[in-house]
Order: structure tokens, then C-alpha cells, then sequence
């Protein structure tokens, strides 16, 4: 597998390790449509699977996929039978449901509404892939071009986790209570003063009274004449006495 496939998958399985809680072993749901692009494209599951993930898996199914499976070999699609047969290898989880349904309805009403046992799902069904995302918080798994595919975290899981993200950092119901008898049993409350905050002090700007206003320079007319520097002239007192004595 190369470096961008592997760094993509750590990425996404950290993201729903830290944000929802799924760990090792990996739970994954296989339905019979999963198996059947498996077996065309030489896939094996239960080797690829770990690999591709980076860590343990159950693989696991449910009666109704295996039964629906069953149908369809009898029916009009006999070449179904080795998906059949590689979906029987997997551990069968319990329906709830008294009757069989359809695989994509049982998968759906075996997640929940918010996946609480942390199945992936490993699906072609676009249908099927569809209802995932907008429940949210199930990873998805598919087979394209010879090669498994994580699904990016769709837009409801992600604010599903923001969600419990700020539930995780809030403090209960029971600690909201705790904090308010803690605050009445210590200070009472025609004690407790809102706080004030202390406004910045800003540079304050000069006094206009106080400053001088700018002169005007008078503009010299053509007619006056321009004063000339005068030449400070050197003292000789002492040169003059000199050369009168000599």
C-alpha cells in the first residue's frame, strides 16, 4: 500500500479514535454485495482488511444478508453463490427483528441511531452508503478499482463529534449543582459582586488651549530688500597695541 493511502487511513481512523471512541478490534459489517466485489477482484477479506486498517477486525454479518444472498442464488442470479458462501464465514450478529428484512434495512436498524457498538460497514450499495452518511458516525468501507476505501468523515459526523467534543468539556448537571451550593454556603449572595473589569487608559490628547497655533511666514514683497547676515568681526585690541608699541 503506498505512504498517501496509509496516511490517509491513519488520519480518519484517528479522527473517529479521539472523537467518538472506536477502537481496536474494528467491528465491521459485510454484506453480500461487499463479498461479491471481493471475489471479482481477487480480494481476500480477511487478509486485506487488517492490513489496509493497521489493526485487529471482526468480521461479522447478519441472517437477513445471508438470506437475501440465498433468494437471489434461487432466482435469477445463480452467480451469487461464492459471495454467499464467503459471507457464511463471518460471525452472525443477532437481529432484533422477528422477520426477515432486506440487507440494507437490517444493517440501518441494526446501527441505530447513533451507532452505539461502532460497526463499520462495508457496502457497494450506494443507497445504503447514502443513509450512512447522514446518520452519521459509521465509518464506511468499498471496494474500487482493485483496492479497499475508507470514506472521509461526512459533514453529520463531524458535527456530531463537535458535539460531543463541547459535551465532554462542559461540566454536568450534577457538578453545576455542586458549584452553585458551593457558592451560596461560602458567600452569600448580597455579598457577590459582579466583577468589573478595569477599562485600558488610552494616551490623552493635548490640550488645544494650551497649544500654540502656527505663524505664518510673511512672504517676502519684490520691493524690500533682503538683509544681509552680518560678519562678526574679530577683536584684535591686542594686535593693534602690539604694532603700536613697536
Amino acid at each position: 500500500m503506498k505512504i498517501t493511502r496509509l496516511k490517509h487511513v491513519r488520519r480518519i481512523l484517528s479522527f473517529y479514535h479521539n472523537s467518538l471512541g472506536i477502537n481496536e478490534p474494528y467491528q465491521i459489517l459485510v454484506d453480500g454485495t461487499f463479498c461479491q466485489a471481493a471475489l471479482t477482484n481477487k480480494i481476500y477479506i480477511k487478509e486485506q482488511l487488517p492490513k489496509y486498517l493497521d489493526g485487529s477486525v471482526n468480521l461479522c454479518t447478519t441472517k437477513c444478508v445471508i438470506q437475501e444472498g440465498r433468494s437471489l442464488v434461487d432466482g435469477d442470479y445463480p452467480s451469487l453463490l461464492g459471495a454467499v458462501l464467503i459471507a457464511k464465514r463471518f460471525y452472525q450478529r443477532q437481529c432484533h427483528h422477528k422477520s426477515n428484512l432486506p440487507a440494507a434495512e437490517c444493517i440501518l436498524d441494526l446501527i441505530g441511531e447513533k451507532n452505539q457498538h461502532h460497526y463499520f460497514v462495508a457496502t457497494q450499495d450506494k443507497n445504503l452508503r447514502e443513509a450512512l452518511r447522514k446518520i452519521g458516525c459509521v465509518p464506511i468501507l468499498y471496494i474500487n478499482y482493485n483496492a479497499i476505501i475508507l470514506e472521509k468523515p461526512s459533514l453529520t459526523t463531524k458535527t456530531a463529534a463537535a458535539n460531543i467534543m463541547n459535551e465532554k468539556l462542559e461540566p454536568s448537571r450534577y457538578e453545576k449543582e455542586i458549584l452553585t451550593k458551593m457558592k451560596k454556603s461560602y458567600v452569600p449572595a448580597s455579598q457577590i459582586k459582579p466583577i468589573k473589569r478595569k477599562k485600558r487608559k488610552r494616551p490623552a490628547e493635548p490640550n488645544p488651549l494650551s497649544c500654540k497655533k502656527k505663524q505664518k511666514r510673511s512672504k517676502i514683497t519684490e520691493g524690500e530688500s533682503k538683509k544681509k547676515p552680518r560678519r562678526r568681526l574679530r577683536k584684535m585690541r591686542i594686535n593693534n597695541t602690539v604694532a603700536q608699541e613697536s
